[in-house]
């Protein structure tokens, strides 16, 4: 403790006295004696993982509204060689500007799989960041790559008050721990600014292990927050939290605290536009005016008991102690303030610029409207502010200094990963997030591409679904389309579950997905499950008990006892009301055909195969494939982190979704048996002209040389221009056609000889001859929600 303070005042005394500057600092932001305003810019990021270099995206109604793009087309967006431009010209148009970054750097694109986050450090540091905060996702290599990356390459600090490190004296320290500091201070023209960093901690459900492979041990949000906020309070103007814990701890760190101004948020990826405006020191929302604070008179004891108020009337919450829920603590008076709260999106898709007008002022500084209520250790309140979001997009210029940075790893990515192989076609794209809140098309496919892989083959499969991190764009599919929606190098494992803990894996799930507006967490192949968000309706979910043991499914459900009652009831939140996994060989229309002893099982009838479900048995066993991330515990899945049949088959979850679409057939396939006009090996019409696709839809006759191109704009249209010769000609997609084109056409401008290239290449009639080949991702190989998924109470 002793080190840690006395590096806390070397900090604090570093940030007041600008010691990166050979310039004497500004004093004060006001003349001698006199209160003033003064404005600050905030320039925000978040969530960039690894999204270096621009990329396509199809443009969801939230993007589209933000200005990133029209409704429903693709778009090239992003990259940081962009958004270093908009960082540069904003911070040029103001006197004081401070970029700081909500973390979550890492992880998203293949550079990062194949550089570490080098150049994601790298691009940071080129941009001028002032501070940024860890995420989450800078642990995805190890405490010990983020640590040699920030060293190596980091000119900013690195922030995580909330993370206790081991002792740097043992060995094995983390060596992250010389890298990180808990805040950092910045002299801004006479204003001082300290920024605290709260780095993740709901994702890292490892670290409540003790010891754990990551070195560091979690501190409480509040108090730490807190600890800081009265620590820097008398040296400092402005007290900024640059976090990455997500918005909702965002808000109950602000209503647990005093003293705050503005947090600067990350990891839900979302843009607050407005940014929101909460009230702190309201630890009871209900009752504002206190937060409960640690008595440092009163250090806990263990096998004593915490102070209370000795009149009975204010025992409990209702006076100065709460023994029960906030032992050894006390309630702290504190007025009610403002505090912003801004979070400004994700994939480098976005730039936020935060405009304030701060005053020390007590007329104009104070937060109830009278002078007496200003406090002069905040010293300056945010008056007003104005939030914008700077979409960015291909109309943005690119930075040359980052432009050359990433040169060298945009090369390097084409030498050791050919990125460009394409997997398949697909006419729509598939989404990874249902409009329903269960089963999303992509999620399908991936489940599915699990399920049935060689060597997998498992009784059903299950994935998180924050883990499918893109949608599947509509066109042609390339093997960094696969990297984009499969970042993680997660691999399948396989285990065995009895019936029971299947069971409590989806009651897990349903009450993880209720917390998150009853969207689904994962998604599912060789299962059907009803989730309830509102509660449990099935049998079982209540009944006698004595201890929550007893409510059979014991992490679901609670044994509640009402007063003077020797008996409990189990009482279950939201949970898995049927789970069915497999089936037999009974054929139904509905539900009620498959009645079991005159009980109707919602559900049991899969309108798909129409055949009847088979509930879950709690004595059978089923064998699951998951990701090792899921099985090593992550996002919190203890049940499958417990169990000892796991067996990890290396096999990449990537992979797997590359193998199961390559297996599809080409678009336009037609079983050709006993049929003349289709070709016997890959099921396409034959032709010799365009007319004889007609029946097929908007296809064209494809075969070696008999196209010509044009091109609107940078995309490629092929035009037939003559026939082909006797059985040559399949009849293809024209859209498959003029997009591979297009793909190539953009390859060979890639290169130094281009029309050399495209004259050798003839990408029209090579993109005819692929799409006949080329699998097709539609609804032939489960791409549609079939309502696998069904949640209940939305």
């Amino acid at each position: 403790m002793k080190n840690f303070l006395l590096a806390s005042a070397f900090v604090l005394a570093c940030g007041m006295a600008s010691c990166s500057s050979n310039e004497s600092p500004i004093a004060s932001a006001c003349p001698p004696n006199t209160p003033c305003s003064v404005r600050l810019t905030i320039l925000h990021t978040s969530d960039i993982h690894s999204r270096l270099l621009s990329f396509d995206q199809v443009i969801t109604q939230v993007d589209s509204d933000l200005g990133l793009g029209s409704l429903n087309s693709v778009a090239n967006v992003g990259g940081v060689a962009r958004m270093a431009y908009i960082l540069g010209r904003e911070r040029a148009r103001s006197d004081r500007a401070l970029h700081l970054d909500s973390g979550d750097c890492f992880q998203g694109a293949p550079i990062f799989n194949f550089f570490a986050g080098e150049p994601e450090v790298r691009a940071l540091s080129a941009m001028g960041t002032d501070a940024a905060v860890i995420g989450n996702h800078e642990f995805d290599r190890g405490p010990t790559n983020v640590a040699i990356q920030m060293q190596k390459w980091a000119n900013f600090p690195v922030l995580a008050a909330n993370y206790k490190w081991e002792d740097v004296s043992l060995p094995n320290y983390a060596q992250l721990a010389t890298v990180a500091r808990p805040f950092t201070v910045f002299n801004q023209e006479g204003l001082k600014v300290a920024v605290i960093g709260m780095a993740n901690l709901s994702s890292l459900s490892s670290v409540y292990d003790q010891p754990n492979k990551l070195s560091i041990t979690p501190l409480n949000t509040v108090d730490v927050a807190q600890f800081y906020v009265d620590l820097l309070r008398p040296y400092v103007d402005v007290v900024i939290m640059l976090t990455h814990l997500g918005l909702d701890v965002d808000q109950r760190m602000v209503r647990g605290t005093t003293g705050i101004d503005l947090v600067l948020g990350g990891h839900n990826h979302v843009v607050i536009n407005p940014p929101q405006e909460l009230r702190d020191c309201s630890a009871d929302p209900q009752n504002p005016g206190f937060i409960w604070a640690a008595d440092p008179n009163n250090r806990p004891d263990p096998g004593g008991s915490p102070p209370d108020d000795p009149e009975p009337e204010l025992k409990g919450p209702a006076g100065k102690f709460d023994p029960q829920f906030h032992p050894w603590q006390f309630k702290r008076p504190c007025t009610p303030r403002k505090v912003t709260i801004a979070h400004s999106g994700s994939f480098s898709k976005y730039v936020g610029r935060l405009d304030l007008i701060l005053s020390n002022d007590p007329k104009d500084a104070t937060p109830t409207g009278a002078e007496k209520d200003y406090d002069a250790l905040n010293k300056f309140e945010i008056i007003s502010s104005r939030y914008t979001a700077f979409p960015i997009d291909a109309s943005v210029p690119e930075d040359p200094v980052v432009q050359e940075m990433l040169l060298p790893y945009r090369r390097g990515l084409d030498i050791v990963a050919d990125l460009n192989i394409l997997a398949g076609y697909s006419p729509d794209g598939a989404r990874r997030i249902s409009s329903t809140g269960g089963d999303s098309p992509l999620g399908n496919i991936v489940a599915t591409g699990m399920w049935l892989r060689n060597g997998i083959q498992t009784d059903f499969s299950l994935t998180n679904s924050t883990g499918i991190r893109a949608d599947l764009l509509p066109g042609v599919i390339t093997t960094e389309q696969m990297y984009n929606i499969f970042p993680f190098d997660n691999s399948i494992s396989k285990m065995q579950l009895s019936g029971l803990e299947v069971q409590q894996l989806f009651d897990y799930v349903a009450r993880r997905s209720a917390s998150r507006g009853c969207t689904s967490q994962i998604q599912i192949a060789g299962a059907r499950v009803r989730m309830n968000c509102a509660g449990c309706t099935r049998e079982n979910a209540k009944g006698p008990c004595m201890r929550d043991e007893d409510c059979r499914f014991g992490g679901t459900g609670s044994c509640v006892f009402a007063e003077g009652a020797n008996v409990g009831q189990c009482t279950l939140s939201a949970c898995a009301d049927q789970v069915y996994i497999g089936s037999g060989n009974k054929q139904c229309g509905s539900d009620t055909d498959c009645a079991d002893n005159g009980v109707v099982n919602p559900g049991s009838c899969d309108p798909n195969t129409k055949r009847c479900q088979a509930l879950i048995n709690d004595t059978n066993r089923y064998e699951l494939a998951t990701s090792n991330y899921l099985a090593g515990g992550g996002s919190g899945f203890r049940v499958l982190q417990r169990n000892t049949t796991q067996f990890d088959t290396k096999i990449q979850q990537r992979d797997a979704l590359i193998d199961y679409i390559r297996q599809g057939r080409a678009c336009g396939y037609k079983d050709p048996t006993g049929d003349a006009t289709r070709d016997p090996a890959n099921g396409l019409k034959l032709c010799a002209a365009d007319a004889d696709c007609k029946s097929e839809g908007d296809f064209v006759c494809a075969c070696n040389a008999n196209t010509e191109a044009s091109r609107t704009g940078d995309a490629t249209v092929c035009n037939t221009v003559s026939e082909c010769g006797p059985g040559q000609g399949r009849c293809v997609r024209r859209d498959c056609r003029n997009a591979v084109a297009t793909f190539h056409d953009r390859d060979c401008a890639q290169n130094p000889n281009r029309e050399g290239c495209r004259l050798v290449l003839n990408a029209c009639s090579s993109a005819g001859e692929e799409c006949k080949i080329l699998a097709c991702v539609d609804k032939s190989i489960g791409n549609f929600s079939d309502g696998r998924l069904e949640m209940i109470g939305r």
